[in-house]
């Protein structure tokens, strides 16, 4: 999948926008994408669809980083997939050519009207499809008929309804929240698969070592949306990293049996029958079972026990699941 990355200043000028981005027909998803969710894959299916039965180049539209970020809104500080991470599922989805919009200040001035007239028609967009909660330009005064108006007919614009699980429809807030309440299998049911965490293995402070259930510890890689503090049944499985792949328990927290409290929220992960050195590797966790919540232990053997019996449920849970 080819890559452009596209900024407000790329507007001003005429010929401003990357060689090679600009074609002759494109079949546009146009999105924040954030989990790329059930939802956000309709939407992209239906512009790769569109683009195969019209003979043009599948393509998505997204931002980095969130404009609710940049315009100070609260609750956007932290993502459910990195932009790397999104890439990566619109291939799996058939998308060819992904324009990345650097959203900053300057971006957010932009009028709906130099939107349409100076980024997507200059880069061969004939066929748009939006979300029905789809808004664009300045202080979002733009929606779909307004892409149809200003494009003067030349690009043809589909809404996609939203995607509905049980009595509500699936959105990146519903998502959130049932990771704030520990509840990974209804957010993997409304992602189409496993939340997951990626992040490089830094060294900690070996005190898993001395329980007797050594730890990996992971740093992640940008400002995830970290699930409620607790314990876990995971896999693990290598970023770049050949083909590991293995079950895990995960606590997730602030380890307050150690560490005084207030400190940044850690993530331990306690693999199965591995043995070996991963420190600097970036693996990714896969969260699938929550086991219990985060527990102050009045001595370091009252600890030990329970990690052994989380250890021996997170496998029993993962066995269930056909995971290990």
């Amino acid at each position: 999948m080819e890559r452009y990355d596209l900024t407000h200043t790329m507007l001003t000028a005429d010929g401003g926008l990357p060689p090679g981005a600009c074609r002759d027909r494109i079949a546009l998803a146009i999105g924040f994408f954030d989990g790329v969710h059930r939802g956000h894959a309709e939407v992209i299916r239906q512009a790769v669809a569109s683009a195969r039965e019209q003979g043009f180049a599948p393509a998505v539209l997204t931002f980095s980083p969130h404009p609710r970020t940049v315009l100070g809104k609260d609750g956007y500080h932290t993502v459910l997939t990195p932009l790397e991470d999104k890439l990566a599922l619109f291939a799996e989805l058939g998308v060819e050519l992904a324009y990345v919009v650097a959203f900053d200040h300057g971006f957010a001035e932009v009028s709906a009207e130099s939107f349409v007239r100076r980024l997507l028609l200059p880069l061969g967009v004939r066929s748009a499809v939006v979300g029905f909660d789809f808004r664009f330009g300045h202080r979002g005064q733009g929606d779909a008929e307004a892409l149809r108006r200003l494009s003067e007919g030349a690009i043809s614009v589909r809404v996609v309804e939203p995607v509905f699980e049980g009595d509500a429809k699936i959105s990146s807030t519903r998502i959130r929240a049932c990771l704030a309440a520990g509840d990974c299998e209804a957010a993997s049911v409304l992602l189409g698969r496993p939340y997951a965490i990626s992040g490089e293995i830094v060294h900690g402070d070996a005190r898993g070592r001395l329980l007797g259930f050594p730890t990996a510890n992971m740093q992640p890689a940008v400002p995830y949306v970290i699930p409620r503090h607790g314990v876990y049944a995971v896999t693990v499985g290598g970023a770049n990293e050949g083909t590991l792949e293995l079950g895990g328990v995960i606590n997730v927290g602030v380890r307050p049996t150690f560490d005084a409290p207030g400190g940044a929220p850690r993530l331990e992960t306690n693999l199965f029958d591995f043995e070996g050195d991963l420190y600097g590797r970036t693996l990714t966790v896969r969260f699938h079972r929550f086991l219990r919540p985060e527990t102050k232990f009045a001595s370091f053997d009252e600890l030990k026990s329970q990690i052994g019996r989380d250890a021996e449920q997170a496998r029993e849970e993962l066995r269930a699941l056909g995971l290990r």
